[in-house]
């Protein structure tokens, strides 16, 4: 009987070698798979977001293609407005104008000849009047879009007359073949309204930037000098600058307040510019005509202006302060030339000194003799 027990374990040994073979290499195929795939997948990452990178980078515009989609948009936008308008407006008042017209005839022949009734007939004036506004906001409607049309034909045909970024605007209008005035217009109209988006005119109108980074930045102007600050003025000037002042608007007031009046100012300013010369000649002597500076001519100012602002008034009162202030000002008259007699005898009594003192000296040194026993010699 032939021994199958060495057989099945043979067999069993065998096949689970092989079973075993099969596993691995499955696994590792599998395995195998797995790391290409991912390999492959990773590889495929990598490339999209390289390629999302770049699309997230802004890159350079070549002036050709920011021609070509600026002139997309010119005819997918107002391009394409101005078209449906100039269709639809001439279509319209076409249709309304021929029907105006026709009614309008029909007015005129009158109910008779036509056969209708008064009633039915009172609709054709009605429809007449209607149809032909109607017919004219069409045509209103189609003149808008010619026009809109038009300004894009010329905006188009500077856009492909433009060379790049920078356009000289006389050139650009002769290479266009467009009158330089309604080029510029054009332009003036594109940039203001974004037409030209981005787009920046020279100040004297003779370059057009299409890219305003371009625009050159204006120059900053020079700082204008700071004058000097002059020297301050001594009270001396100070005092002179008041005073003339003061001396014009005396001659301001006359003829303002009747003739008595001008009669005293008239003898004020005489005075008052007497005083005024001899300080300046003598600047030692302004501590002495101090109140006479913060005083007396304010003062005298102030009760002119009063005397001024009551204007043509005849009232008593009016009358009354006329009168008054005419009077001070005789008084501040005589006080004026009090303080400047007291100037010049002061002065006066210098004078006198020096003048005694410069005499002795001179006969000390033999430099005099007696006129007097000269004179009667020669008699």
């Amino acid at each position: 009987m032939p021994d199958n027990k060495h057989n099945y374990e043979y067999n069993y040994e065998y096949n689970y070698e092989y079973n075993y073979d099969l596993g691995d290499v499955i696994d590792n195929a599998v395995e195998m798979g797995s790391r290409i795939g991912s390999s492959v997948l990773g590889s495929i990452a990598d490339a999209l977001e390289q390629a999302g990178d770049a699309m997230g980078v802004k890159q350079p515009d070549s002036f050709s293609a920011w021609k070509r989609r600026l002139e997309r948009k010119w005819k997918n936008g107002g391009q394409s407005v101005g078209v449906a308008l100039t269709a639809v407006g001439w279509t319209f008042a076409g249709c309304f104008g021929i029907a105006a017209f026709v009614l309008g005839i029909l007015t005129a022949v009158g109910a008779g000849p036509l056969g209708l009734s008064q009633q039915d007939f009172i609709a054709l004036p009605i429809l007449t009047a209607v149809f032909y506004p109607t017919t004219l906001g069409f045509l209103f409607m189609a003149i808008v879009g010619m026009k809109k049309l038009a300004y894009f034909s010329r905006l188009r045909k500077l856009l492909r007359a433009a060379n790049d970024w920078t356009c000289d605007l006389p050139a650009l209008a002769r290479k266009a073949q467009i009158k330089q005035e309604k080029a510029y217009e054009t332009v003036v109209k594109a940039v203001a309204n974004g037409d030209f988006p981005n787009a920046a005119i020279s100040d004297d109108y003779s370059t057009l930037y299409l890219d305003d980074s371009l625009l050159p930045s204006a120059p900053q102007p020079a700082a204008a000098p700071q004058p000097a600050s002059a020297a301050p003025l001594t009270e001396a000037e100070q005092f002179q600058r008041e005073g003339v002042d003061f001396l014009n608007y005396l001659k301001a007031c006359c003829g303002r307040l009747g003739s008595d009046a001008d009669e005293e100012l008239v003898q004020m300013r005489k005075i008052c510019a007497s005083i005024l010369g001899f300080v300046h000649n003598h600047p030692e002597q302004l501590g002495r005509v101090r109140r006479f500076r913060e005083y007396y001519l304010p003062t005298t100012r102030k009760l002119l202006d009063t005397a001024q602002g009551l204007g043509d008034t005849d009232t008593a009162n009016a009358a009354e302060i006329r009168r008054d202030i005419t009077g001070i000002l005789h008084t501040l008259n005589q006080a004026y030339a009090k303080l400047y007699d007291t100037l010049l005898q002061d002065v006066s009594m210098d004078v006198s000194t020096e003048i005694d003192t410069l005499e002795t000296m001179l006969r000390q040194d033999g430099l005099t003799h007696d006129f007097e026993s000269d004179f009667n010699t020669r008699s």
